[in-house]
C-alpha cells in the first residue's frame, strides 16, 4: 500500500508546515504556467535558486502529465515546511499505477519510449514523491527537502 502524503513528509522530516497554498487550476488556459510561477513565488526566499528551479520543473512536468494522461488538471498545493516542501497535483484520472522510465536510446541515437520520462524527471529531481488515489481522481506528489536552504 502506498504511504500517505503524510507519512511522506513524516518519513523526510520536514519540520513544521510553515506556510499552505491551493491553486484551483481547473479552466486555466495555461496551468503549466501558472504552476510554475506560483511555486517560485511561494519559494522566493525560501530556497536556493537551483532548488526553487528544481521545484519549478516538477510542478510543472506534473501539472503537464496531469492535462496529457489524468483527464485535466484539477489543482495544485504547495505546502512549504521548515526544511521542504511538497507539490502535490490533483487530477480526474484514477490510474494509480505511474512507473517512471528513463528514456532509452538505440544504436543510432533516437530514443525509443517516449512517455513515462516526465515522471523520470520528478523522481531525479524531488527527494520523494508518490500517487494516491483521493476522491474524484489522484494526487500525483513530490516531497523537496530543503536542508540548507534559506529556510
Amino acid at each position: 500500500m502506498s504511504p500517505t502524503t503524510a507519512a511522506l513528509v513524516h518519513d523526510y522530516v520536514l519540520g513544521e508546515l510553515v506556510d499552505h497554498f491551493d491553486f484551483d487550476l481547473s479552466g486555466i488556459a495555461a496551468p503549466q504556467s501558472v504552476a510554475r510561477q506560483q511555486a517560485r513565488t511561494a519559494l522566493s526566499g525560501r530556497a536556493s535558486r537551483e532548488q526553487i528551479d528544481d521545484t519549478v520543473l516538477v510542478a510543472d512536468e506534473l501539472v503537464g502529465n496531469a492535462l496529457q494522461h489524468g483527464y485535466g488538471v484539477v489543482s495544485m498545493t504547495l505546502d512549504v515546511y521548515e526544511k521542504g516542501v511538497t507539490v502535490s497535483v490533483l487530477d480526474r484520472g484514477t490510474d494509480i499505477s505511474a512507473i517512471p522510465t528513463a528514456p532509452s536510446v538505440d544504436q543510432v541515437g533516437n530514443v525509443e519510449n517516449e512517455g513515462g520520462r516526465g515522471l523520470f524527471l520528478v523522481a531525479q529531481f524531488a527527494t520523494a514523491w508518490m500517487v494516491q488515489a483521493v476522491q474524484g481522481g489522484k494526487a500525483v506528489v513530490a516531497v523537496f527537502d530543503l536542508t540548507g536552504s534559506a529556510l
